[in-house]
């Protein structure tokens, strides 16, 4: 590897310039060499620079000078290693990031000049105040933002377009632990009476006793239920993607799973079973033949955020609990918790990728059923002692 400095006259004045040469282009056979000019400094300074140089190419920790500017590289990003390889609705999360908050903030910066300290600067504007409104955005969501914005810069060190990761070093507020609204057993029981002959009463129930996330309840079809054995299976989602319903795979691996249903559930099931073959003579041509248990009434699919609505004008309608339709789901594994159902079994039964999202996302009922467990051994220990 050989190299010089060489000096040169421009329009204004003398510049020194490093040439680096490196081995041949192993396919064309073309020379290979580096190129930089520098401006304002004497030959003994542009000598340690070379020599610099020289080392980070040992090392193999020089990066080429590169003019993109981060709005370009992120729309090649999101193109090459977002959207072929993460979900659509992953896809559609980070897609919308670099284009609502990313791009305005950074977009026409030199990637190569992008600083830790602009990025801890501009998180700590959106704790104050979001350029989309003029609320703070939550914790939550500036972890999401900041995880988007890693994740890209990430591959730009990989890719060697830049030397180091500027948002390596960086600090995030605090978010606190989830805690979702739950029904108690009342208030299910309220519910549940509530919504009987209603046109919610289908997917409540499925919700309640299997606790589906509202995309599997919406995609759950009778050819998915085995009627015999009491056994429904996850095989679909139903998400909203840029204004469109489209049915894809489950959130993840897990969430394709096999649930045992209550005789409650089936015995509803086999009712609407018989229903929806009745609709279907009485409109016939008019039918859509859609197999899916939660449908209108002439087998049409509804929208998920027709339902979500639905429910929560419902609840308010009828003097209940307001809570979310998601917090169904969780009702429904705090519920079964609560019953003494082995955590194990609830992670499967949840479709939870790992054991740990269920210990952290339902600590809280674990912790309430730790104290019912100690007043139970200090009871039995009374027993033995007298």
């Amino acid at each position: 590897m050989g190299s010089h400095l060489r000096k040169r006259q421009n329009k204004n004045g003398y510049v020194w310039q490093i040439v680096i040469e490196l081995d041949p282009d192993p396919v064309t056979g073309q020379r290979n060499r580096i190129f930089k000019t520098l401006s304002d400094c004497t030959k003994k300074e542009a000598e340690e620079i070379m020599r610099k140089m020289l080392t980070d190419l040992d090392n193999r920790e020089y990066v080429r000078d590169s003019n993109i500017t981060f709005e370009k590289f992120l729309r090649e990003w999101l193109d090459t290693y977002i959207i072929p390889y993460k979900s659509p609705t992953t896809a559609e999360s980070y897609a919308y990031n670099v284009e609502n908050y990313i791009i305005p903030k950074f977009g026409k910066v030199r990637l190569q000049n992008l600083s830790t300290i602009e990025i801890q600067k501009w998180l700590n504007e959106l704790a104050v105040k979001s350029p989309l409104s003029d609320n703070p955005l939550k914790p939550r969501s500036i972890h999401n933002l900041f995880m988007n914005l890693n994740t890209a810069l990430k591959r730009a060190a990989q890719l060697e377009i830049i030397k180091k990761n500027p948002a390596e070093y960086i600090e995030l507020p605090k978010c606190k632990p989830y805690q979702p609204e739950i029904y108690s057993a009342e208030e299910l029981q309220a519910l549940i009476a509530a919504v009987k002959d209603t046109d919610l009463e289908v997917g409540v129930m499925i919700l309640v006793c299997l606790g589906l996330r509202r995309g599997e309840m919406m995609a759950l079809k009778y050819s998915h239920i085995d009627f015999d054995n009491g056994i429904v299976s996850i095989e679909d989602n139903v998400v909203r993607l840029k204004g469109r319903v489209l049915t894809k795979d489950p959130k993840s691996e897990s969430g394709k799973r096999k649930i045992e249903a209550p005789e409650i559930l089936m015995e509803l099931l086999r009712r609407e079973r018989t229903e929806y073959m009745k609709r279907k003579l009485r409109y016939g041509a008019d039918f859509h033949d859609t197999d899916l248990i939660v449908c209108q009434s002439d087998g049409a699919a509804y929208a998920p955020d027709w339902y979500t609505t639905k429910f929560r004008q419902f609840i308010e309608a009828n003097g209940l609990k307001r809570i979310r339709l998601h917090d169904l789901r969780h009702s429904h594994i705090s519920f079964m918790l609560r019953l003494g159902i082995n955590v194990k079994v609830m992670q499967k039964r949840a479709g939870h990728s790992t054991f740990a999202t269920t210990m952290n996302t339902y600590s809280h009922v674990l912790d309430d059923m730790q104290k019912e467990a100690t007043e139970i051994l200090n009871n039995g220990l009374q027993a033995i002692i007298g």
